[in-house]
């Protein structure tokens, strides 16, 4: 939620419109529900898979694998610090968990501190206790007391990347229409980014702009003269 956050402030007033419902796309033009249709000259998908099939039908929808997380209050944080907990021994439920409140305090009730745990794939059906056992063996410190605060369970979170998967699938449908997210790369943030990256980088090409877009590439050199 930060990083488009960042990303939009760096933009002219007025060029991000949200809550904006869009209802189909072509190579030089969005249509939507509320505003009309709106001309341009390329456009970019940027959303999961599914919904990006119903804007270019013809687009794979692959399977996903669901993800739950579980956010717990306390008034005795653990002291972990903002690190994340991985579990590499796989000794319950939990994949990964972090006092998010110590990363940004906004996020917990006041004089609380919130800790939020991600359970990968199907979840337990004892989730709660399963959960809280975990953690007290995670953290090192008791859990029966942890407020519950929410359970968020996501059934489509992450594409599957069953083999044979295509890492690089292709951002440019055609010139003036392109896609990207977790589901054009690996199934990451990471991946959604590089997708977001190459889609860019295509849509420059494509309508001329002729520069990098990766300030890592060497500059151009001039052949000196003899």
């Amino acid at each position: 939620e930060a990083l488009p956050e960042l990303l939009a402030r760096t933009l002219p007033p007025g060029t991000v419109h949200t809550g904006v419902r869009v209802t189909s796309v072509s190579t030089t033009s969005v249509t939507t529900a509320e505003h009309g249709e709106i001309r341009c000259r390329a456009v970019l998908v940027a959303t999961d898979a599914r919904a990006a099939a119903e804007l270019l039908p013809g687009l794979r929808v692959p399977e996903f694998h669901p993800v739950t997380v579980v956010h717990h209050t306390t008034d005795e944080p653990p002291e972990t610090g903002a690190s994340l907990l991985l579990d590499a021994d796989l000794g319950g439920p939990v994949a990964h968990t972090a006092v998010v409140s110590r990363v940004d305090p906004s996020r917990a009730p006041a004089g609380r501190a919130l800790v939020s745990s991600t359970v990968l794939g199907r979840p337990p059906g004892d989730l709660d206790t399963a959960v809280r056992m975990h953690l007290a063996r995670l953290y090192g410190m008791p859990t029966a007391r942890w407020e519950t605060l929410a359970v968020h369970r996501t059934v489509e979170a992450v594409p599957a990347m069953r083999p044979p998967h295509d890492l690089r699938r292709p951002v440019r449908l055609i010139a003036g229409l392109y896609v990207c997210g977790d589901h054009r790369d690996t199934s990451t943030v990471q991946g959604a980014l590089h997708s977001g990256h190459r889609a860019s980088a295509a849509i420059l090409a494509d309508l001329g702009a002729g520069r990098s877009m990766h300030v890592a590439d060497p500059l151009p050199t001039v052949p000196r003269a003899a």
